[in-house]
């Protein structure tokens, strides 16, 4: 068949006209995938409509975990308080640093006392010329009475009069009281000045021991009142311990060999083992407070009393439980800022936070046990905000 013919062919059957909708159709629809590939493209990197960032509430395993700051301290600890009241003028000595017996930790500016100094240098002054002014009058009333009684006796106790020799004896009497109050009132004095100038060298803080310094309570410029705690210095790094507060949820799970880790904030990749050495009830400053005091095992040679340090104690598994993400419980939406209680906030079906409350159990620093009645595993729970509200 020639191709003329053909082409009659086609034309009298219509094929011409099929393959041409044929090839439309499939334009159509390589055009609706483009367009569908671009959408899905778009949504990719634009991301959800929700303003918030989500997760789904489990139901699984977690290992609790109790993350607490304290000190490492060392044994023979001494703790040093100030002796009067001032300004700290200079501090060098920082925790943790070595220090030797008689080293200057801090100077106390105590510009007042030394005007008290003054004042005490002037009483003693006085107190020892009213003693001389006593001791004098004194030993010139007893040469008169001797005076007396030697004519009274070579008289026959005819001269002089009773009531001279007697005048003459209450004077010597009288004379011996002021010597003995002048020499109380020198002894005050003295005792005054001595107080005041042991105070004066105590405005200068030295370590009364080599050691370690566990703490430093005090910054240059800053006001010190007599008594309050200036340093605390460890004898020796023999034996290093970290003392941290106990949590409510979870001190009742903890007991003598309690492992925990040490990770010390000066090298946060060397993690130091400790166990729990004993547990400290009801201290002066905070009763009914408990603190467990974890003793190192093996610490590094670098470590020493008076290094920061964060103790992580682990607790026995919690199996099966209702688990959600940390940031769910920190989560606010807008205009709400009461956290009197605990809650949770859900997406609910119009793409609104729901509140639940809910009760808090152990945690591991990245899930936190909840309660609630209202609250079933696959829930979506808000952990955040995509597109922060403008305020």
């Amino acid at each position: 068949m020639t191709e003329a013919e053909s082409g009659v062919l086609d034309t009298f059957l219509g094929s011409g006209r099929r393959r041409g909708r044929s090839h439309l159709l499939s334009l159509l629809l390589l055009a609706v995938a483009a367009v569908a590939a671009i959408l899905l493209l778009v949504r990719f990197l634009s991301g959800t409509d929700s303003p918030y960032y989500t997760a789904i509430v489990e139901r699984g395993d977690i290992v609790p975990l109790i993350s607490e700051r304290g000190t490492i301290h060392g044994s023979g600890e001494v703790v040093l308080a100030a002796a009067l009241d001032g300004t700290v003028s200079a501090e060098g000595v920082p925790a943790g640093g070595r220090v030797e017996e008689g080293q200057v930790l801090a100077t106390i500016d105590a510009e007042p006392l030394r005007s008290t100094l003054s004042a005490d240098r002037a009483l003693v002054s006085a107190a020892e010329s009213d003693l001389a002014a006593a001791r004098a009058a004194r030993e010139e009333a007893a040469a008169r009475l001797g005076r007396f009684e030697d004519v009274w006796r070579r008289s026959g106790h005819r001269v002089p009069a009773i009531n001279e020799l007697e005048g003459a004896r209450s004077a010597v009497d009288r004379a011996s009281r002021e010597v003995s109050a002048a020499e109380s009132r020198l002894s005050a004095a003295r005792s005054s000045l001595k107080a005041d100038s042991e105070k004066l060298a105590s405005a200068v803080v030295r370590a009364p021991i080599a050691g370690f310094v566990v703490d430093r309570n005090i910054s240059t410029g800053q006001r010190v009142r007599s008594g309050m705690r200036l340093f605390t210095i460890a004898a020796s790094d023999e034996t290093l311990e970290i003392e941290v507060p106990l949590a409510k949820a979870g001190d009742a799970e903890i007991g003598t060999g309690t492992v925990a880790r040490v990770r010390l904030d000066a090298m946060p990749g060397d993690v130091q083992q400790a166990t729990l050495a004993r547990v400290l009830v009801d201290r002066a400053d905070a009763p009914g407070s408990r603190r467990a005091a974890f003793a190192l095992e093996n610490p590094a040679e670098t470590v020493r009393p008076g290094m920061a340090a964060t103790v992580e104690i682990g607790l026995p598994p919690r199996k099966g439980v209702m688990l959600v993400p940390d940031g769910a419980l920190t989560f606010e939406p807008e205009n709400s800022s009461d956290r009197s209680r605990a809650r949770i906030y859900l997406v609910s079906p119009d793409g609104e936070p729901r509140r639940v409350y809910v009760s808090t159990g152990a945690g591991d620093g990245k899930r936190t046990e909840v309660f609630a009645n209202d609250l079933k595993p696959g829930d979506e729970v808000i952990i955040g905000w995509r597109n922060p509200p403008t305020r």
